[in-house]
């Protein structure tokens, strides 16, 4: 029989702190008895997660006349929410809990800081994503999304500046696009928003895909982390393979595979991330 190939697990694999904190909230309010849990758009951008939160009775709504007149818990998810909105859940009269990530709410501060002082937004994001709706919330009419230095270069000439960066945004990419707001701003500050636990995943991953012949990287293919991790990866492992779960991995790939690297998106559950690890180490049990 072959040798085995070697594995190597990202240390930051899976669950950032963040995310973590905001699912053993939503669980506890449903052991403290607080009656029916919701949360206002999905928890995490993971389905398998969504799949068990739900079987713990706690349900992610689309908008809030799903929720008019009921009683209960409403949970802001860990993406965070425009500031009008969780004004308006809360004149409703549901009880509302703020289960925004930490970090997330750190760039609520900065936007709303400067917004005050007449600066404009320049948020380096997906424009689209629940955090990004979020942040433009706080910004105001005087705010912009973009995607890359290639979107900033379009951005008219502007006076007082204020950039920020979506908190799981690759960290080249945000140095890339603050030196060319750089050269349309007057007055430009640079608030680095992007969270310790993405950097030190980023850092790690280039580290470790640096060393091996083939990647796997585990999450949801609509979670914009995991999504940043694989492109990272395909610039030093060419072989590297995205996995929503275990069905996903390619056998072919493993078994000629001598050196694997695993890490695991933000929204990635230790649960899910094992039993890739067992599906990559049964594929060579059984060639």
């Amino acid at each position: 029989m072959d040798k085995a190939p070697e594995v190597i697990l990202a240390k930051s694999a899976g669950f950032c702190p963040g995310v973590q904190k905001a699912i053993e909230r939503v669980r506890k309010l449903v052991q403290a008895g607080k009656g029916s849990v919701y949360t206002l758009g999905p928890l995490v951008h993971n389905s398998q997660v969504i799949a068990c939160l739900e079987a713990d009775g706690i349900h992610a709504v689309a908008s809030l006349d799903e929720v008019k007149g009921k009683a209960g818990v409403l949970v802001i998810r860990a993406h965070g929410i425009p500031p009008e909105l969780e004004a308006e859940a809360r004149h409703q009269g549901l009880a509302v809990v703020d289960a925004t990530c930490p970090w997330v709410k750190k760039v609520h501060a900065s936007i709303s800081k400067y917004a005050q002082q007449g600066f404009i937004t320049v948020i380096v994001g997906d424009r689209g994503h629940a955090e990004v709706v979020g942040l433009l919330g706080y910004a105001g009419k005087n705010a912009f999304a973009v995607d890359g230095p290639e979107e900033a270069e379009r951005l008219p000439i502007l006076d007082k500046v204020n950039i920020v960066a979506q908190t799981t945004q690759e960290a080249e990419v945000f140095r890339k696009t603050v030196a060319v707001v750089r050269r349309r701003g007057q007055t430009v500050v640079v608030s680095d928003t992007i969270c310790k636990p993405s950097r030190d995943r980023q850092r790690e991953t280039v580290e470790l895909a640096g060393q091996v012949d083939l990647m796997i990287v585990v999450g949801a293919k609509h979670s914009a982390n995991t999504a940043r991790l694989a492109a990272l990866c395909r610039r030093l492992c060419p072989n590297t393979v995205a996995v929503e779960s275990d069905v996903d991995v390619d056998a072919t790939a493993v078994r000629t595979a001598r050196r694997i690297g695993v890490t695991a998106g933000a929204s990635t559950p230790d649960s899910l991330v094992e039993r890739v690890l067992c599906k990559v180490s049964g594929l060579h049990d059984d060639h």
